[in-house]
């Protein structure tokens, strides 16, 4: 700790226990082993295919555990300079990751109803909405532009169905 900074008091929920850390990486470590457990319960077909059904759920499942154990080893293994860049979660950061979590699920709700188009370009203004941009140019013409490139490159170039 540097002279300006306290060191941190016993009791003091601002910082960083490396068990709460672990914690976190233990939770997703556990996901990571069910959602490969679960890709691993896909059905192949009876023809051999290059690329099998089973590949992209593997490879988030794969994913997920390697950066849980990354978060998991990250926990206990500090250096100095990792402890100087830390700085305690706010009250505006966590309101912005719970209106990320709930505009990802708007948007999974939105698109059953109404075409892609229409939910991923509300989806993106909102995210940029949440992440601080004003103005129509980032909440109206960029949200446009990147449902447009996400259509053309899924929908019409991969014949993706959306």
């Amino acid at each position: 700790m540097t002279a300006d900074q306290p060191a941190p008091v016993a009791g003091d929920r601002s910082a960083a226990s490396p068990l709460r850390e672990a914690a976190l990486g233990g939770i997703f470590l556990l996901l990571g082993v069910v959602l490969l457990i679960l890709a691993r319960s896909i059905e192949l077909p009876a023809r051999a295919m290059a690329v099998s059904p089973r590949i992209w759920p593997e490879m988030l499942a794969y994913g997920i555990i390697g950066l849980s154990v990354v978060q998991l080893v990250g926990a206990f293994v500090h250096t100095r300079a990792d402890e100087d860049e830390q700085e305690p979660a706010t009250r505006t950061g966590v309101l912005r990751v719970a209106g990320f979590v709930l505009a990802t699920v708007a948007f999974g709700v939105l698109w059953y109803y109404v075409h892609f188009l229409v939910s991923a370009t509300v989806f993106v203004a909102a995210l940029t909405l949440i992440a601080g941009g004003r103005g129509v140019k980032d909440l109206v013409l960029f949200p446009a532009g990147m449902t447009v490139v996400l259509y053309a490159l899924f929908a019409l170039l991969l014949k993706v169905p959306v």
